[in-house]
């Protein structure tokens, strides 16, 4: 029991805090957290079953071939083929060549097959048309090929494995130091080795590499780390497959030479029909304790059933007419025994051997507690009425009960790292947030744990820059144009003498906001029709900046959506991705064509342009001049320094 400074006013029974199982017949898992269940029948009762490591080894005679649908099959001296276009099995060579005489085991990978055959491991490939190597293995009893052309062989009655090249030339070996006998073999991705072992009739699962060190998995990595076919079941009469057809799944069954056969009829399920685990005397620590409730939390299929019996005792000692047994699918159940310091709990486990219960906790409540003690004392002198007043009160408290959970769990359904991913767009709707589709289940929680701290400084560089890292995750830069703005400009003269000294300094230049007449340089302007000139230095970068992300972090348009919901509505904001930047040498050639040379300073009548200036002609090319006005440019060019 756990320790704690109070009272102790309940006991839990589960994998953490403890069974306390006294005997037990029947059932396994007290140390998984999945719960207790119904044991596998046959040698392993924890499993896995053959029957459920059917779609990840099928069998040396069954190997998947690489398309949809695809077998390989071994019927005696036959390698026999079906894919999703044929009818059946048909002999995967036309003319059979004879090269098989007693294979024992089948593999494929991609577009290659291999088959372990009288100590020879024979390898094709384009799916058997062309024989590319073989490969001397005295007593190879299963194969597995592997990327690179690599190919993998067990022997009979060894636990090393060993490793051959393409060109069926030995690679060294790997000692496995498993125990019992390897039934099957199977290579993954991460260069990882799938063993299928049994030992005095328990199978189990390793995994390992290429360095030799091999662990037990359990079903559900072996799953996680390979896909599984489609067989579904295999014995001696033959197999089947359950494949998806036109309308709907489709199950074909077959002999070990390929023929059609009719699906069996349902066997028995893989488990037990019942079992049952009693407690060791649970102890409340108070004397004629009088126990209140029992609480189960499992999860019953249709066809299996939990039941509970329970005894109080004082001295832990009980007769078997003194249980106290809940029908089956009770899980909450008054205690209904003399008052005694212990309780005995046991629980039978039950179903059709096709699914199991599995029991996740069961909570004892002690010592009776109900809105009964809350009466005056004159509700309570007679204790025949006092014990129907405290059962008959119970039924209440224990709704109540149910609806203080909820109150209690209500704060659990606006966290956002504990509410499923479909209750995420309603959480993000009491926040006044939306989501937009190609945004993670990850990002949405963040952005949702972040929107408090985001609200409050909306509209400031720091929040839309934490935006843009949450959703892209990347860190922008954000440049506020109005830092740049020309406030004054200092430019160098030449004198007389040929000195050159600082010209004059012009305040809020008006030149270089708009063209003037008379004031500013022909193509150094822009030309506006709208607004004060006078105020263009203050308003020409006033409320604008720059949102700046490296080149493949983010969508272009999915940016402007989100800068344009996250700026201040008076300010206006662009958005800018980089890219491979400037190459030089990429696809110019120097010295072809090119030439790097000043440019004369042109004159245009009375009218000087600036040193750098070009007239670019128009479109009936350069003997017809420059047209003003039509598409002509002035200004126009480019300056590498």
């Amino acid at each position: 029991m756990t320790c704690a400074p109070a009272a102790a006013t309940f006991r839990l029974l589960d994998d953490v805090v403890g069974w306390d199982e006294a005997g037990w017949d029947g059932v396994v898992g007290f140390a998984d957290p999945a719960g207790v269940r119904l044991a596998l029948a046959g040698p392993s009762p924890e499993g896995p079953t053959r029957e459920q490591l059917l779609p990840w080894f099928p069998g040396p005679r069954l190997a998947p071939g690489c398309r949809a649908g695809a077998w390989y099959l071994l019927a005696g001296d036959r390698l026999l083929y079906r894919d999703a276009c044929s009818a059946g099995w048909r002999p995967l060579w036309r003319c059979d060549p004879g090269l098989l005489r007693e294979p024992v085991a089948v593999a494929s990978r991609g577009h290659r097959v291999a088959v372990a055959d009288s100590g020879q491991v024979l390898v094709w490939r384009n799916e058997g048309d062309r024989l590319v190597a073989v490969i001397d293995v005295p007593g190879a009893e299963l194969v597995a090929l592997a990327p690179h052309g690599r190919v993998l062989v067990s022997r009979e009655g060894r636990t090393g494995l060993s490793w051959y090249g393409p060109d069926g030339r030995p690679c060294g070996g790997v000692e496995t130091g498993v125990r019992g006998r390897i039934i099957g073999l199977r290579t993954g991705p991460g260069r990882a080795i799938w063993l299928l072992t049994e030992h005095h009739g328990i199978l189990r699962i390793h995994r390992g590499g290429p360095d030799g060190r091999f662990a037990e998995a359990t079903l559900a990595e072996l799953a996680a780390a390979l896909p599984p076919s489609t067989l579904v079941a295999a014995g001696e009469d033959g197999f089947c497959l359950r494949e998806q057809g036109p309308d709907g799944e489709v199950t074909s069954c077959y002999d070990w030479c390929g023929e059609p056969r009719p699906e069996p009829p349902p066997g028995p399920g893989p488990y037990v029909p019942e079992g049952e685990f009693t407690t060791e005397p649970i102890d409340s620590g108070i004397s004629r304790c009088r126990w209140h409730r029992v609480r189960v939390s499992a999860d019953v299929p249709p066809g299996t059933a939990v039941s509970v019996a329970v005894v109080v005792s004082e001295d832990g000692k009980y007769a078997d007419t003194d249980w106290q047994t809940a029908p089956p699918g009770v899980t909450d159940l008054l205690i209904d025994q003399p008052p005694g310091r212990y309780l005995t709990a046991r629980v039978r486990l039950s179903g059709d051997t096709l699914a199991t219960p599995a029991l996740r906790r069961v909570r004892l409540d002690f010592p009776r507690a109900t809105s009964a003690d809350l009466l005056p004392a004159a509700f309570r002198q007679d204790p025949a009425a006092d014990d129907f007043t405290e059962r008959f009160l119970s039924l209440f408290d224990a709704t109540l009960d149910e609806i203080d959970k909820v109150i209690e769990r209500y704060p659990a359904l606006l966290d956002p790292a504990g509410v499923p991913d479909a209750a995420l767009p309603w959480l993000a709707g009491l926040l006044g947030l939306s989501f937009e589709a190609g945004w993670d289940a990850a990002t949405r929680r963040e952005l949702i744990a972040r929107a408090p701290e985001l609200y409050r400084r909306r509209g400031t560089p720091w929040a839309l820059s934490e935006a843009i890292r949450i959703v892209f995750g990347a860190a922008p830069v954000i440049d506020e144009l109005a830092d740049d703005r020309h406030w004054a400009q200092v430019r160098a003269i030449a004198g007389p003498t040929g000195a050159r000294g600082l010209g004059s300094v012009r305040l809020f230049g008006r030149s270089a906001s708009r063209f003037r007449l008379g004031g500013s340089g022909l193509g150094a302007a822009p030309l506006r029709a709208f607004g004060d000139p006078d105020t263009d230095p203050l308003a020409e970068h006033a409320h604008r900046f720059r949102v700046l992300l490296p080149g493949g972090t983010a969508d272009e348009k999915a940016l402007r959506r989100l800068v344009r919901r996250q700026a201040p509505a008076h300010t206006s904001g662009t958005v800018r991705i980089g890219g491979t930047g400037f190459v030089v040498g990429a696809r110019s050639a120097v010295g072809v064509d090119t030439a790097f040379a000043p440019l004369p300073p042109p004159v245009l009548g009375s009218v000087r342009l600036n040193h750098d200036g070009v007239l670019r002609p128009g479109p009936r090319g350069a003997r017809h001049g420059v047209d003003v006005g039509v598409v002509s440019a002035v200004g126009v060019h480019t300056r590498v320094s």
